[in-house]
């Protein structure tokens, strides 16, 4: 494999596994990642997405 997509492939995954970190904080505290408390958060923000269009 080519080395320039090696390293693309590496820095994608940095940057999803920040993405993660990053989702996986919660008013500045890191909360334990189980999968059902972020399925739940997903809903979560849905749900308020949708606040906000329906007021618009």
């Amino acid at each position: 494999m080519n080395n320039l997509l090696q390293i693309r492939e590496k820095i994608n995954k940095a940057n999803r596994l920040n993405e993660a970190r990053l989702l996986a904080t919660k008013n500045g505290e890191v909360t334990p990642y189980r999968r059902s408390v972020f399925e739940e958060r997903i809903r979560q923000a849905q749900k308020e997405i949708n606040l906000k269009d329906s007021k618009n």
